[in-house]
């Protein structure tokens, strides 16, 4: 019966990647610049810079979008209960760095089997740590901390995506509200 959980939690996991994958088929040049100056702060902890221009932001609950004509960015902060409904009991952190690193349980081995393409690691800034991958028209990026008690996922979707993920990269810190 533990087989059959696993299986359905690691389906679901799938399902909700997905889900978070956007298409946008116009595909013209862009001029799109990312500012440091613009951020945005997911539950207080940690700051991300935002593309300069967009037309509509979605707010959901564990989850925000931004879409323009051109790309969509996806935010989405992953806690420890969707940790634990896929069948793990580590924290998100130690999940993610595991996946990414030395999979070991059937879990993680299941998440990191439903990616299509390499993860690549950048160098961590500000106690933050990076690992991307390109998605087919678009970057996924995942940030981690041990600070923290999530992990960040940004999905951009549209053409120059690099540009912006390596601005994710290079702008994103632990930032503290009070």
């Amino acid at each position: 019966m533990k087989i059959v959980g696993n299986i359905i939690a690691g389906i679901i996991m799938v399902l909700a990647i997905q889900g978070c994958k956007t298409d946008n088929t116009k595909h013209e040049a862009i001029t799109e610049q990312v500012s440091a100056a613009k951020e945005l702060v997911i539950k207080g902890q940690v700051s991300v810079p935002l593309p300069e221009a967009y037309e509509k932001v979605i707010l959901e609950e564990n989850s925000m979008v931004i879409t323009a004509e051109k790309y969509t960015v996806v935010y989405r902060w992953i806690e420890q209960q969707e940790i634990e409904f896929i069948g793990s009991n580590k924290s998100p952190y130690d999940f993610f760095e595991s996946v990414f690193n030395n999979p070991t349980s059937d879990e993680e081995k299941r998440f990191l089997e439903g990616l299509q393409y390499e993860v690549k690691r950048a160098n961590s800034l500000n106690s933050l740590n990076f690992y991307y991958f390109d998605n087919g028209r678009g970057r996924q990026i995942y940030i981690l901390s041990e600070a923290l008690s999530f992990v960040v996922e940004v999905t951009y979707r549209g053409e120059a995506y690099h540009h912006y993920i390596d601005s994710v990269i290079k702008h994103s810190k632990l930032s503290y509200s009070e």
